[in-house]
This record gives structure tokens, sequence and C-alpha cells, in this order.
């Protein structure tokens, strides 16, 4: 047989034999060796599927399909297992690859690299900056360092360096310093980067954030939040609060109290003038005694004797001048008429000449009349000749009775004969009768005496039955402490309400005890879940049950709403403050305690809040001197004055900045009045008596009508509000229309938020049970519920991106923005499929130019004169811009099939401004070519007015309604800098020149505008992103493309796909900004 052949005639092949052929009877290979890819005695059987080469001795390598070549083992189609690579598959991963022909890169892991399958990192261990099981997530927003373990700082702006946790900007947050803001102020120091003083606060020091004094309590010198305002003249002491003593000129030290000079003004001693002289002392410094006042005690300051009563001897205001010769004895009252030439001792009256009395007296004082029978000077004569020896004692003249036998005379001193005078009887008679009346006069005064002195103590004064009639007018008066039964009966009738002089039983700390704990326990949600809890009771309409299950309407005694005297001051007749939290205004004058408005407590203070309704005509001096009285210096507004027909609230506040407005005693100036989009801020100036306060007035404005607001808004709003310093201590007042509803909603939303961060959990369903103890009704439906979970979990899972105008162009960095863009991404709305069914119907189909971008049903606008053979959908969406009333609508390039319905949508809604981001198609003109052609469907005709306009400056067209007759100018705007399948314009420097032209031509018409690319995404996404974005600056002086980015892929999710649209959109506004500066500049 010739090589190659063997068998009978030799017509069988021999098999793949290496080298010497095969036996030519047998067909068995000679030296037993086969070719690659072949084996078996007569290597004719070809190597399995998992073996190759010579004999099939080589076994595949891991080829991700079955078996490899037979010949030299090359996977099929070039495919590994996961973990190998090579053309054979056979060489493992290297390190720091992984999965299908090692094609996909580890992540961050650390030390020991990935698991070449699967990826995972082999000692879970990230480096820092990432996290995950493949170490390939990046450190999300607040976290840094080795799989993210760490938390970043007190960063002022959007979180830290995700590898080693340094603040972004290099700025910390008020109170923190440090590469990482995470060493608090040192002790001594506040505010941001630590860069101030505390004040002279007492230990523990002062607030890292704001300064004032932790425990309110000042060294002594000085006073203030913030102890940092000497004391005024006349104060000392901790706080300021002890007053100066008597000091005479310059006042005293304001630490000690020591009076700067050692002079006291009249009647004060001691180093601070605060002793009162002592009882007999007086004048400056009490250098002078008492002049010889009774019981030795005069006044301290001038010296005079009280009631000017001296002791005996003495007269003169301060009894330091002796009586007038003839005069003695207390005040001088008694005369020393009897002693001769009048002369006594002034102390005591007695003569100073010893027995030398007038006529008819004797003793030390010459005060007593002589003795019967005796007369004459010092009484040493006797009247012995007289009857009955009595005679007149100064003149020894004998009485009416006579002589004696035997003596004549006045005196009857002579002898001789005299009968017996018959005047005794007379005598006697007369004396007695006399005797008599002086006696009955006597015990009547005695018995009139004793009367008075028993009843004088049951007498009772009358009583002033008008309630402080004498308390003059003050902003914050010190009412006295007037028990409140005192007038309960002074206008003769029972009180209408005993209730309110009943102390309720305190339900203050409803929660402090175990039972209250218990009951709300479940609902007790970690901060870290509450996102997908909240999206959990949303799909199972918990929300509806839990809310179900709060108290409602009134629950606590309301008597004082009720009274007929206050019903009018109620702007709705079912919403009254409950009794035992109500807010009790100090009364002045005529008026009364009431006000429709309740204390509230959060977590850590019982009055942390004011709930109020929306004031009155007649109650807004009730409303600002609530205000002045609890010394409130932030007032959140969270309704507009009109909502549609119905007046919500009376406008309380000066109607233009600079502008007075005077409400009873207080006078009210704005000084500050700024417009946002969201909101108005007023620093209002509120004066009284002399004494001014500044008022923080936050208006929310996008609350809409009978709806709940943007989750974003409300937040943002409510980051405004949080963020600007206060000065005084007073509760933060809030206020809707009836002070319920949007109030309790606001309220949730900062006291959780705050327990939250604190706690690392929240309880919705236990505040609102809390709130509704001290105001009825307190979150109003059950969507405003549902909004209390929808903004808290805004506000712990989104960081604030927005940065300050002014700070823009210092603080770019691309890694902040690929972070932001992850973090877009992360919150991107996902949309269930039954959201588009209009755009899925199938007369619609053919409307759309990209059947994956379809209008939400719930953002599309609907067409109204659309023409005969269409109807009311075109694939576009409604964006609301930020200036109030106008849209943004957003659509595609018009199709041959839906440019009558292109017209309809910008008829219908009175748009003024198309903005075309694409190349004018010929076989589809939106606007004619020239003046000379038309364009004409069902309804409508266009025709061009302005030639050899530059498209891009503006080209003006008419539009005109068939049926109506109507028309309408139009201008039209095309960006043609745009190359095909580039996702970004050729040049930011275009992009913001065409922005400036389009925004000034939309501020003149202050109308909606119409934006066109080719599928009604791309392109357009970036021009509404920065268009929203300058409007939003132009008014907040901020730029927050991150929240404006939200804003529109809510309504469209396709906007801003890619990180080099997010990127442009910073670019962009970067060039707009340095043109700014330039020209600031120049």
């Amino acid at each position: 047989c010739s090589d190659g052949f063997y068998g009978e005639n030799c017509g069988r092949r021999c098999g793949h034999c290496k080298a010497f052929g095969c036996n030519k009877t047998n067909g068995e290979c000679i030296n037993t060796l086969c070719t690659a890819g072949w084996t078996g005695q007569k290597c004719d059987r070809k190597c399995q599927d998992d073996s190759y080469g010579e004999n099939c001795t080589y076994h595949c390598g891991n080829c991700k399909w079955a078996g490899c070549d037979n010949i030299n083992g090359y996977c099929p189609h070039k495919r590994c297992s996961i973990g190998w690579k090579g053309l054979k598959c056979d060489i493992p991963c290297p390190a720091g690859s992984y999965g299908e022909n090692c094609e996909r890169r580890c992540g961050h892991c650390k030390a020991f690299g990935c698991n070449r399958t699967s990826g995972e990192c082999i000692n879970t261990l990230c480096t820092a900056g990432w996290t995950g099981q493949k170490c390939d997530r990046e450190c999300q927003y607040n976290s840094y360092g080795e799989n993210c373990t760490n938390h970043c700082g007190n960063c002022k702006w959007a979180g830290c360096d995700n590898i080693n946790g340094h603040c972004l900007y290099k700025q910390c947050s008020i109170g923190w310093k440090g590469q990482k803001c995470d060493t608090p102020c040192p002790d001594g120091s506040y505010g941001e980067g630590c860069a101030k003083r505390c004040g002279h606060c007492k230990d523990p020091g002062c607030n890292k954030t704001n300064g004032d004094c932790i425990n309110a309590s000042c060294s002594a010198g000085w006073k203030g939040q913030k102890c940092d305002r000497a004391c005024a003249s006349g104060h000392y002491g901790e706080n300021c609060a002890r007053l100066c003593g008597h000091c005479k000129d310059f006042g005293c030290n304001r630490t000690n109290g020591n009076c700067l000079t050692t002079l006291c003004s009249a009647g004060w001693k001691g180093q601070k003038c605060d002793k009162a002289c002592a009882i007999h002392s007086y004048g400056e410094n009490c250098a002078h005694q008492c002049g010889n006042c009774i019981q030795s005690t005069c006044d301290r300051i001038n010296g005079n004797c009280a009631d000017n009563e001296c002791s005996a001897g003495w007269r003169g205001q301060r009894c330091d001048t002796e009586c007038d010769r003839g005069t003695y004895g207390i005040n001088c009252s008694k005369y020393c008429n009897n002693c001769v030439n009048e002369s006594c001792d002034h102390l005591n009256g007695i003569c100073q000449i010893s027995g030398s009395c007038k006529a008819g007296y004797y003793g030390p004082q010459c005060s007593e009349v002589c003795v019967s029978g005796r007369f004459g000077t010092n009484c040493i004569d006797t009247c012995s000749g007289c009857l009955n020896e009595d005679c007149e004692p100064f003149s020894g003249n004998c009485t009416q009775d006579g002589c004696r036998n035997g003596y004549t005379g006045y005196r009857c001193h002579l002898r001789g004969t005299a009968s017996l005078n018959n005047g005794e009887s007379k005598s006697t008679i007369v004396g007695g009768i006399i005797g008599a009346i002086l006696a009955v006069i006597a015990i009547s005064l005695i018995g009139i005496f004793i009367f008075r002195k028993r009843t004088k103590g049951l007498s009772t004064p009358k009583r002033d039955t008008h309630f402080r009639n004498d308390v003059k007018e003050s902003c914050n008066p010190e009412l006295e402490n007037i028990s409140s039964t005192n007038n309960m009966y002074a206008n003769g009738t029972l009180p209408v309400n005993l209730y309110r002089n009943t102390e309720l039983k305190d339900t203050s700390n409803v929660y402090s005890n175990t039972e209250a704990n218990n009951a709300f326990s479940e609902y007790n949600i970690a901060v870290g879940n509450l996102p997908s809890i909240a999206t959990i009771k949303r799909k199972n309409n918990a929300f509806k049950r839990e809310y179900s299950m709060l108290p409602k309407g009134s629950n606590f005694p309301h008597l004082e709403g009720e009274r007929e005297e206050n019903r009018h001051k109620n702007r709705f007749l079912t919403t009254f403050p409950y009794d035992h939290s109500r807010v009790k205004l100090e009364m002045y004058d005529d008026s009364t305690d009431y006000i429709n408005a309740n204390y509230i407590k959060n977590y850590s203070k019982d009055k942390a809040y004011i709930a109020t309704q929306g004031p009155k005509k007649i109650t807004l001096s009730d409303f600002w001197q609530m205000i002045w009285q609890e010394n409130v210096d932030t007032i959140v507004m969270v309704t507009k004055l009109m909502e549609g027909e119905k007046k919500k609230c009376e406008q309380y506040w000066p109607e233009s900045t600079y502008k007075q407005l005077v409400i009873d005693k207080f006078t009210l100036k704005s000084l500050v009045e700024k417009e946002n989009t969201i909101y108005t801020y007023r620093c209002i100036q509120l004066s009284c008596k002399n004494t001014n306060r500044t008022v923080h007035h936050f208006h929310f404005t996008k609350w809409p009508d009978h709806d709940v607001p943007d989750k974003t808004d409300l937040v943002n709003f409510y980051r405004k509000v949080k963020s600007t310093p206060t000065n005084l201590s007073g509760p933060m007042v809030v206020h809707c229309s009836a002070g319920i509803g949007r109030t309790g909603t606001f309220l949730a939303l900062d006291a959780l938020y705050e327990h939250g961060k604190t706690t690392g959990f929240v309880n919705i369903m236990e505040y609102t049970h809390m709130m509704r103890q001290d105001r009825m009704n307190m979150i109003q439906t059950v969507e405003q519920y549902a909004t209390v979970y929808d903004v808290l979990v805004e506000a712990f899972t989104v960081p604030q991106y927005a940065i300050p105008r002014q700070d823009f162009l210092n603080m770019l960095d691309s890694r902040l923005i690929e972070r932001e863009y992850q973090k877009l991404q992360d919150l991107k709305p996902v949309t269930e499929a039954n959201k588009f069914q209009a755009g899925k119907r199938k007369e619609n189909v053919p409307k759309n130019a990209v059947q994956i971008i379809l209008p939400h049903d719930y953002y599309r606008p609907y067409l109204m004169s659309y023409g005969r053979s269409s109807n009311d959908y075109i694939n576009a969406v409604k964006i609301p811009s930020f200036t109030d009333g106008t849209n943004i609508f957003v659509t595609q390039y018009p199709l041959l099939n839906t440019i009558g319905d292109f017209w309809s949508l910008v008829y219908d809604n009175d748009c003024r401004t198309i903005v075309i981001l694409e190349e004018i198609n010929e076989d589809v003109p939106v606007i004619p070519s020239d003046s000379d052609h038309k364009i004409s469907n069902d309804n409508f005709i266009i025709s061009r007015n302005s030639q050899n306009v530059s498209l891009q400056d503006g080209v003006k067209v008419s539009l005109r309604h068939k049926n109506k007759k109507e028309e309408r100018p139009i201008t039209v705007f095309v960006y043609n800098d745009w190359e095909d399948n580039n996702p970004i314009p050729n040049s930011t420097k275009t992009m913001v020149d065409f922005l400036e032209i389009v925004s000034t031509t939309t501020r003149a018409d202050h109308e909606s505008i119409v934006v066109i690319c080719r599928d009604g995404c791309t392109r357009s996404g970036i021009f509404v992103t920065l268009k929203l974005v300058l409007e939003k600056m132009e008014t907040d002086d901020e730029v927050d493309i991150f929240q404006v980015s939200r804003r529109i892929q809510t309504r469209r999710p396709q906007f801003l796909s890619t990180i080099e649209q997010y990127e442009f959109c910073y670019s962009a506004v970067k060039e707009l900004l340095s043109r700014e500066s330039v020209y600031a500049n120049a």
C-alpha cells in the first residue's frame, strides 16, 4: 500500500499518525504518536472537549464555552471563564484584575487584592475612600477612610474628601476647625474657623456655634447672650444683674461693685456704698451723727428727724437747736412761764434760779400751783385769815367764802370784826353741778375712744374693682402677682368660667413615662432606615392607617377661646387654643390676655415653638404684643395672604422697605425685604417705648392651596430658616391660616430632624401625638402626614450643594462635581411604567421620535386646539420656572405628523419664545425660510416677519389662528454650535452668549417658552438646567445645579444622563461668573 493507506486493497486511509505513518495491515500508527488533536492506536479519534494536542495529552484551559480547539487548545470565541485569560484561558487573572478574560479591574482592595472570579476583596478591607465587597463604591456623602467607616467632620459645604476626610473647600461649619473640621473650637473661641473670641462667659464657656454663653451666665461685669457687653453705668456683677450702690460721682467697678471713688451719696456707706447709715448717723459716708431726735433716729440722707419730733429740749428739722428761752420739752412745746424771767433748763424745764418761781407756783419747774392755804413766791405765804384758809394762790386774796372772824382786807390779813359770808352753801351746790357735768363728758369720750380702737381691725378698705387701671402702658409691663380670684366677684356676678382658675393636670411631660413610650415604640424608625420604610409605607397605604389612629378634634378644655368676648378673635369657628397650653398676653389698659396661639414642645424644651393662626385685622396688636413679650425674633409664615378668593391672613408688616407701620404701641420698619424663588425674607425692626428689636420674617410662598409642597422646596426653605443667626431666647413662631395643618408639618420637620440628629431615631407618629396634646388637629391631613416622612428623608439624605454666588469661582472641584453627579444618579426617581400611558397608546406611538423617551402622564401638557386628525397628546413635558406663573415646555423636534401639534402647544400656552437646539430640518421646517413663504396646517398659519437676521439673535414670526383671526408675535432662537452625536455643545462661551440673549427676551416678555431638540431630552436638558440655574441665581444669589437637576429629572428622568453634561453646566456657570468678575474689576 502507498503511504497513508492500509487494509484490503489499500482502501482505508491512515489516521493522523505522526512521522512514520501507519501499519499497512491494521492501520495502527507505527510509532504510536498522533499529530496534535488526535488519539487512539490508529490516531483516528478526535480529542474530546476537555483535551487537545499530540495524543490529546493536554487538558483544555478555563474556556467559557464547551471545550477548546483540539489542535492548539485555544478557547472558542476567545472567551474565558471568569478569572482566566489568554488564548487557551490557562493564565489566571493577574493581581488587580478579575472577571471574564480578566477584563475588569479590581476595586480599591487593601493588601491582598481581589478574588479573580467575583472581584470581591480577599480580606474584605478597602483602601481609604472606598467601600463594598468589591471596594468599588466611593464613600457616600459624609463618610471617608478605609471601608468608609469614618464620618466626615463638620464641613461647611458638601462633605469631605473620601480618602483623608479633609473638607473639600477647607471651610468648616460654625464651631469647628482643622482640616477635617472635626476639632471643636477650643475653649474661649467660636464661629467660622473658631476666629471669634467668646465673651466673658462663666464655665462651661460659650456655644461653639453662635457664641452664646452655655449656661446664660456671665462673669462679673458683663452681660448679653454672648456676655460681650460691659455692664451699663449703674450695674455690676454676673450678668450685670446687680445695681451699683449709692456711689457719689463716678459709679462703681463693674466687676465687684466697689465705688470708683471713696465717696458715697448721702445716707450710704461701705466700699460699695450699699449699706444704709446706722440709725444714729446720716449724710455722705454716714459721717454725721443724728441730732436729738426721739429714739435717736433720723433720715439717713439729710438728718431730718421723723415727723420733726425732737427729744425734749431741742427743735428744728434735725433737732440740733436748743429750745428758745422760755420753752423746753419735746419739740419745745412747753413753756416755763412760771420761772422768774422765764428762764429754765431747755431739757427738763427746771428753773435756772433755784426757788425763783413766780407768785402762786412752786416746784423745780414752778409748775405746781400753791396748795390750798398758801400763796405767793414759792408759796411761802399762808392765807390763814381766810375762811377755811381758802385763798387765791397768786395774790393771796381770799375766795368768796370771806374772812375768818376778826380778819379783814382782800387777803383777810388785817385783824378786825367781820360777819360770816353766806356763800358757802352756794359754792357747794355750784361745784357739785359742774363736777357732774365734767364726769359725764369724760365718760363719753372714753367710751368713744375704746369703741374705735376695738373696731379698727374690722374695717375693710374698698377694693378697686378695675383690674390694673393704674398700670402704665409699656412694652413689657411688670404685672403684679395678683391672684386670679381677686376680682372674681368684683362686679357682683359669678365668673363665666371657674375652670380657668383650676389648675389642669400637667400634660407637658406625657412622654416621660414608660407607658407612653411603649405606646409608640413600634413607630420608632432609625434614620438610616427611613428612606426604605417611607417607601414601604407608601406602597402599603400605611400613612392613612397611622393617621387614622391619631386623636382628632378637641381633647382638652378650650373655654377661653369660646368665651363670647373672644370668639371674634378666632379666624375659624372650630379651631381654639387649649387652655392649659395657650399663650397668655400681658394685659394693660382694657386689653384681655387672649390670643389664638399655643406653646408647642419638642423633645428638649416645653416652649420650643408657638403655633398660631394668621393674624386678623382686629388681632394685629395682640400678635405683636405676643412677639414682644415672648422675646421672639423668628417668625415663619407658611401661607399666602390670599389663596384663590380667600383671605388667609392679614398683612402685619410694612408695605415696603423702610416704610413704617404703627400698630398700637408698636412701630415696625422693614429694613430688608428680599424675594427669593421659594420664599421672601424680611428683616423687621420692632420698636416699643424707645427699645428696638430685630425680627426675622421667613415667608414660604410655594405651598399650593389644598395640596402639599415640593419636598425639596420645603427643606431648602427650612435650611434657610435654621441657618439665620438669632439673638433672643424666645420660641419660634410659626403660623399658616388656622395654625394647625401647614404649621404642624413645619414644626414636625424641625423637631424630628433635630431629634434624629441627636439620637439617630425619629418617631413621626409619636411627635404628631405630642403636638396634638398642645394644640388641636396639628398636621391636618394624611397628605401632610406623609409629607413629614418625605421631607425628613430629604433632609437626612440629601446634602446641601448650593454655593453662594460670590464663592463659586473659588470652590470648583472636579471631585466634588463627580460626587454630586453620583448622588444625583442615586436619587434619580424610578417611575412605574404605568405612568406613561398616553405615550404608549397605539394612536400616539407614531408621534414619538424616540420610543424610550415619553412624557410622564402627570407632567405632560394637554393640547386644546389640536387639528381634525389629531388629539390632545404631544411628546412634551412642562417644567415650572422660578418666575411666578411661567413654564418651560420641553418637546422633541416636530415630525411631519406633529407639526400642527407643536403649534397647538405654542398657542394653547401663550408661549412667545421658542428655543431650537438643532439645525432647522428643511424637510420639516418649524419656521418659514423667508418672509415670502408661510407654513399652514389645520388651525394655524405661520409667517416670518424679519429677513436676513441671525437665527441665534432671534427671528420674529407671527402665529395666526385661522378661525379666531388672532395673531401673536413669536421670537425664535436657534443654537447651532453643537456637533452631531456630541452630548455637550462645542463651547461654553457660545452657550452662555445664547443664554444671555434668550434670557433678556424672556425677562422682558415674562411669558412661558418652548425648548426643542431632536429627542426632547439630550440637548434640552443642558439648556433648561442652565436657564433655571441662572434664574435661581439672580434671585437667591446662589448656584444650585444639583437641586435644579433633581427638579427637572422629576419631570423627565433622562435629562443630564452623562457626567459630561453635568460638568458642562458647571463650566458654563463658571464662564458667566468669570465675565461678571472681569466687569466688576474693570
